[in-house]
């Protein structure tokens, strides 16, 4: 089977290319496979349809509409030298219809942490198909979890009217399913996503929402041995790799891990470690407060060693000219 990269599938259906990581990580592209950090896509795959909207004419000319007065609001604020999206804070439909659409899952709750909206794709997230059951009867800070599950502190800051980021937060899935979800499936796979909370105040500067946005940074949907191998290798990324202490963490020998590693990934152990690796030291290269040497020691690797001599064999570039490539962009 022949395969293209997301983004050259993002060009053939006029979408973004983060919209098509979007639908792979959902599943809804047949025969879609993560190969390190790239998804690749069978060439005959046909553009998935859109889960977040309804089908049907109705639903489709109310979008329509929608989009339409959104337009005349933008060109009559325009016209009248204001700022064109003021009208948003205006139209309660406008804002509903934006929010409900929104390609990530998000949420709005009150300031003591009662769960009043939800948009479409937290609601797939969380496999929720009566929302009923969730708006003001879920409470994010009386979560028991909070502390467990990591967001403690994230969750407090945040009510407390500050934005708050938080990056490659490994999502308890399973847990949100069966506490909020109405089928209780299970849940294979790993995903890790990168959270941003920030405040909607009132006139007087008082908290009035909190809005929470959830954006998938990583997921593995692999064998249980293959997952566990990647995860380990992602957070641990800036070691030394060793085969042997992989190996014992799936309680495999490093000579079968490494076979079943191949065979279901395409490339070994050692290869997924090198992709990595050089995924970060690219991120980092774009980093101009850092020199080239600060950016190999971020990632856990010397500059005069030798994987700067991998990074020409995988890039085709020294990592001087790839920053100057990437910061002309």
């Amino acid at each position: 089977m022949e395969y293209i990269s997301a983004r050259e599938a993002g060009d053939k259906w006029s979408i973004t290319n983060r919209m098509v990581n979007y639908h792979c990580v959902a599943g809804r592209i047949k025969g879609a496979v993560k190969k390190g950090n790239l998804w690749l896509i069978p060439q005959s795959a046909e553009k998935p349809a859109d889960g977040r909207r309804k089908k049907g004419v109705i639903q489709k000319e109310q979008e329509t509409t929608v989009s339409q007065d959104l337009y005349d609001l933008y060109v009559q604020r325009r016209c009248n030298g204001e700022w064109p999206f003021e009208s948003l804070y205006e139209n309660e439909q406008l804002f509903i219809e934006i929010f409900r659409h929104f390609p990530y899952p998000m949420h709005i709750c009150a300031p003591d942490g009662t769960m009043l909206l939800a948009n479409e794709a937290y609601l797939e997230f969380a496999k929720i198909s009566n929302p009923e059951k969730l708006y003001k009867k879920h409470n994010i800070i009386l979560n028991p979890n909070l502390e467990r599950w990591g967001i403690k502190d994230f969750v407090s800051r945040s009510y407390q009217g500050e934005v708050v980021n938080a990056y490659d937060v490994k999502v308890p899935h399973q847990e949100i399913v069966e506490r909020l979800g109405d089928d209780h499936e299970l849940i294979f796979g790993s995903l890790y996503q990168d959270m941003t909370a920030f405040p909607i105040l009132d006139d007087n500067h008082q908290l009035e929402f909190v809005i929470t946005v959830f954006i998938t940074s990583r997921y593995y949907h692999d064998k249980e041995e293959i997952m566990k191998g990647k995860e380990y290798i992602d957070n641990h990324c800036k070691e030394e790799f060793d085969i042997d202490k992989l190996a014992d963490i799936v309680h495999m020998s490093r000579y079968h891990y490494t076979r079943l590693f191949k065979q279901h990934t395409g490339i070994t152990p050692y290869n997924y470690y090198q992709d990595v690796k050089l995924g970060k030291l690219k991120e980092k290269l774009c980093d101009t407060n850092l020199t080239i040497a600060q950016a190999f020691a971020e990632c856990g690797v010397d500059y005069n060693g030798n994987f700067a001599k991998i990074f020409r064999q995988k890039t085709g570039m020294n990592p001087s000219r790839y920053r100057k490539m990437m910061i002309e962009k």
